[in-house]
């Protein structure tokens, strides 16, 4: 499992020193080419609804194993696209194997670890991801200035390989609910409605008809969603009972809010050093990496707070830190020195390695029966995809409107970008605030058991 969640992360973090580069190449405009990270998320967003029914019906090391096939040959489809539009296409499918990695490898581990020790898990869980962001920029930009960027594609045929080889004999076998069912009708619902919503915010710097049409066609599929889901006798893609505590709406509007700024600014960063710094790849991946770098050096003490004291002391402090790194990128224009920049950008990366852990712990801790941890998995990462995708594709808008006809962006450009980043930060922190202290089954916010499958609202 750690080889697997290591390359879906190190493809993300490999494929934004690219960026710059496949755009000369394919001759594309900043708007567009930000949905080779936008398509991603979205694939990662539609297969997610479906990972939770696929591992009950046939099982977690088969959907493991599946994943992990997809996940290859679309990587291979990458490294040989010809346009902007076959990349962008490759990446969603890219997506649609990615996107049943991470889901499968929390649900498995935490059904395993109980609510006691699920804060440490999830640090365990996402040491892959952090360590890929560490070597991924650096890796990225070698591979870019020595070869090309098509060979950041291609290195994930050999590691799905080992992965798919290791689960193979080391994953044990699962018995599979042949009872289950999957909810297509919400799936048709739910998975364009969400696509559509954040094509509509791409489209902002084309007009109001534009963004309206699709925003509007997206709502109506979502709304027809909630009464689906709210009628469904049969379980649905999202169980939107899980909202009706506190405790998990308000985690849920910080991991939509924490979904953009983090995958947003994952665009931004090498962007900005290419672009409006003129620094080659392997410069801007090494430039990078102190963030990947600050994330694992926190990523323990994170969980350990988490399980010590719940989650809220550690996501505060995670959060504050990223604002303060985040506020030093909107000063670009005052160039300030490389040195400060790396500083913020370690800052910035102890702030997530502080809270990631603690964030998805909390999901796991909010007292809710072990039966529904799957489902609540599956809403946590739906909602965290999406969060990235308006972020991502709402970023590149307003970058795009600031650097005009100009080809490249400059630091006042990014400047008035990164205070958008800054300020969905400071939404995360307002958010978090409202959060009981301790933990919340403590705190008397869980559903008691009598009340497990259908939570009352408080």
């Amino acid at each position: 499992m750690a080889a697997g969640t290591f390359a879906a992360a190190l493809d993300a973090t490999i494929v934004s020193l690219a960026l710059n580069d496949i755009r000369s190449e394919f001759n594309t405009p900043i708007d567009t080419i930000q949905w080779i990270i936008t398509g991603y998320l979205l694939g990662i967003a539609t297969v997610i609804p479906v990972t939770g029914w696929a591992v009950d019906r046939f099982g977690a090391r088969t959907m493991w194993l599946t994943a992990m096939a997809l996940f290859l040959g679309a990587s291979l489809l990458c490294g040989i696209a010809w346009s902007a539009p076959s990349l962008i296409v490759s990446r969603v499918l890219q997506g649609f194997g990615g996107g049943m990695i991470v889901p499968i490898a929390q649900a498995v581990l935490a059904r395993a670890a109980g609510t006691a020790r699920v804060g440490r898990i999830m640090a365990l869980v996402t040491i892959p991801t952090q360590f890929a962001s560490v070597i991924g920029p650096t890796l990225g930009g070698v591979l870019v200035e020595t070869t090309t960027w098509r060979w950041i594609f291609y290195l994930n045929l050999p590691i799905c390989l080992v992965a798919g080889g290791l689960a193979a004999k080391m994953l044990p076998r699962d018995e599979p609910q042949r009872t289950a069912r999957l909810d297509l009708k919400g799936l048709l619902l739910l998975s364009p409605g969400l696509a559509l919503l954040v094509f509509g915010v791409s489209r902002v710097a084309d007009g109001a008809t534009a963004v309206l049409v699709p925003v509007a066609a997206g709502a109506v599929l979502l709304a027809g969603y909630v009464v689906h889901a709210r009628t469904t006798p049969h379980p649905p893609v999202i169980d939107l009972r899980l909202f009706n505590t506190r405790w998990f709406r308000t985690l849920s509007g910080i991991m939509l809010v924490y979904g953009g700024f983090f995958f947003g600014a994952v665009y931004l960063f090498p962007l900005y050093f290419q672009q409006a710094r003129g620094h080659t790849a392997l410069r801007a991946g090494l430039e990078v990496a102190p963030q990947g770098i600050g994330m694992l050096l926190m990523l323990f003490l994170g969980g350990s707070l988490a399980d010590k004291m719940g989650p809220r002391p550690a996501m505060l402090g995670g959060l504050g830190l990223l604002a303060l790194g985040t506020l030093v990128y909107t000063q670009l224009p005052s160039d300030p020195p490389t040195w400060l920049l790396l500083t913020a950008l370690a800052v910035r990366g102890a702030g997530v390695g502080l809270c990631v852990g603690p964030l998805m712990a909390a999901v796991f801790q909010g007292g809710l029966p072990k039966a529904s941890i799957p489902r609540a998995t599956t809403a946590i990462n739906i909602l965290q995809r999406v969060g990235g995708s308006l972020g991502t594709a709402l970023f590149a808008v307003v970058l795009t409107s600031q650097a005009g006809e100009q080809d490249s962006a400059g630091p006042a450009d990014f400047s008035h970008t990164f205070w958008w980043v800054a300020g969905l930060v400071v939404l995360a922190l307002v958010l978090t605030l409202t959060l009981p202290r301790g933990h919340p089954a403590a705190a008397g916010d869980a559903p008691k058991p009598a009340d497990a499958k259908a939570p009352a609202d408080d």
